[in-house]
């Protein structure tokens, strides 16, 4: 395939997040290693933040999108907050509904939307105030201030020391009432351990316990299903370092280019990645109810398919230029390290479904970057050919 037709395939992948880079131009962008919105300072518009640190301590008028190591919100946002970080804390107040995913996730502000959140340790402070639902799925959770509607939780470990308006669903190990718990409706919970409830626990409804589904597996079935399950790891580990390997021998100048801006730009192309993964498939489904742009929509969908597939192998190269440093210049050798580490790190139970996480923004962000550098296409009249 000659430099032309690579070319044509890239604008065809492209096309589509054209209107997002677009997008993003238009609204306030700011990146580095500390991203600050001030006290007493106001952003009028939507804010994209990426950085190691992402502190709002002033005003945002619009939504704030982010993506760091840490993110604390300790002023205003006046619409919607959809972060991921490892450490996210928010003391101030959000007007639309809070939607993050990380490792520690703190809430002790106020909220006049709902909560959706993701993460090994959630936690509603004595301070904090949800208006409307909070949907929660993690290791585990407390909830020490107040949810004005309903919860539901799928974590390990729940535990509910303040006031839940109406109904409470989850799925957990175990299911704690604290003595200052309050719910207002009923409980309805599926474990292996009865509810632990406090003398001071007021439910109003009903407390309905459910018991798991039986898992019947003899030992046989059982081990025929990990030897399948390690031969099938074996099969999905090589099937995918030889496609890796064989994408970079094809093509190691595109791999080098588009990963350089990720070296410079890490918080950068993380966050393009992560608001990609959000911009996309929703673009589908309004085309798709639209009627009219169904063909479109296809055309857009069998494009974002193309950018997961080479999201792991951008991803992959990215990270063995980081292990390996830039002055190496052996594509293969890049690629071949790189590979090979993120797929130990997806076979790691505690750690495997992070990495595909961070694997598909991260290499979803660098194809979106390389793709705003691709030449802008010129559109020129053509005029018929005059005989005689």
């Amino acid at each position: 395939m000659n430099k032309t037709k690579l070319l044509l395939v890239g604008l065809l992948v492209a096309l589509p997040l054209v209107g997002w880079a677009a997008m993003v131009h238009a609204e306030g962008f700011r990146s580095g290693n500390d991203v600050t919105v001030a006290p007493g300072e106001t952003v009028d518009k939507t804010l994209y933040a990426a950085g190691r640190t992402i502190d709002i301590a002033g005003t945002v008028q619009g939504d704030l999108i982010c993506a760091g190591q840490s993110v604390s919100v300790t002023g205003s946002v006046m619409g919607d907050v959809i972060c991921a970080a490892q450490d996210i804390h928010i003391s101030g107040t959000v007007t639309g509904d809070v939607r993050v995913a990380g490792q520690s996730v703190n809430l002790d502000g106020t909220i006049q939307g709902s909560l959706s959140a993701a993460g090994q340790d959630v936690t509603v402070g004595s301070g904090g105030k949800i208006a409307r639902d909070a949907s929660v799925a993690g290791q585990s959770m407390v909830i020490n201030g107040m949810v004005g509607r309903d919860l539901m939780a799928g974590s390990q470990n729940v535990t509910i020391n303040g006031t839940v308006g109406r109904n409470v669903q989850s799925a957990n190990q175990s299911l704690s009432l604290g003595n200052g718990a309050h719910v207002g409706g009923d409980i309805t919970y599926t474990s292996t351990n009865l509810l632990a409830r406090d003398s001071g626990a007021t439910v109003s409804g009903r407390i309905t316990r459910q018991a798991p589904p039986k898992q019947e597996r003899s030992a046989v079935r059982l081990g025929a299903f990990v030897r399948g399950s390690v031969a099938f790891a074996f099969y999905l580990f090589a099937a995918l370092l030889v496609t890796t390997l064989v994408l970079v021998l094809l093509v190691p100048r595109t791999f080098q280019t588009a990963t350089e801006t990720a070296m410079s730009h890490p918080w950068l192309t993380l966050l393009t990645g992560f608001i990609a993964s959000m911009v996309v498939p929703v673009a589908v489904i309004v085309l798709m109810i639209t009627v009219i742009g169904i063909p479109l929509a296809i055309l857009l969908l069998l494009a974002w398919f193309v950018v997961l597939f080479l999201a792991a192998p951008f991803a992959a190269y990215y990270l063995g230029r980081l292990l390996l440093g830039r002055t190496e210049n052996n594509a293969l050798l890049i690629m071949l390290l790189g590979a090979s580490v993120l797929l130990v790190c997806y076979f790691i139970p505690s750690i495997g479904a992070l990495v595909s996480l961070a694997v598909l923004w991260f290499g979803t962000g660098i194809i979106v970057l390389q793709v705003r550098r691709l030449p802008k296409p010129r559109y020129m009249s053509i005029e018929p050919a005059r005989h005689g």
